[in-house]
């Protein structure tokens, strides 16, 4: 795992208890943006961990069914996500993938040791 998708980790373990903290008090539209940020974040990791570089990820969709490796139905978790970005759900959703990703991208670079 390379340096640059570590820190998104850490930033995400970091800063995804501020994001709880939102939801729990009822606030959505102060979780908003910090969610639409870490879905973009995971998405670069997502990049990173099958060797593209994340310029544009407008179109992630059709990028990510070309990817070799991706989490378990990540286009419709990850679509889920970026349309309702400030539903706790989401939230549950983003930790998730976060935390499966990145189970996976040490399991990768394991093995491209």
């Amino acid at each position: 795992m390379n340096e640059k998708i570590e820190n998104i980790f850490i930033e995400w373990k970091e800063k995804s208890k501020e994001i709880a903290l939102h939801f729990k008090n009822r606030n959505k539209q102060q979780a908003k943006e910090p969610m639409k940020y870490f879905l973009q974040q995971l998405l670069k990791t997502i990049y990173m961990g099958n060797g593209v570089q994340p310029d544009d990820l407008m179109n992630y969709k059709n990028d990510l069914k070309e990817f070799k490796h991706i989490p378990v139905n990540a286009i419709e978790r990850l679509t889920f996500i970026e349309d309702q970005p400030d539903h706790y759900q989401s939230y549950i959703q983003l930790s998730e993938l976060f935390s499966e990703w990145e189970k996976k991208s040490v399991i990768l670079k394991k093995r491209s040791t």
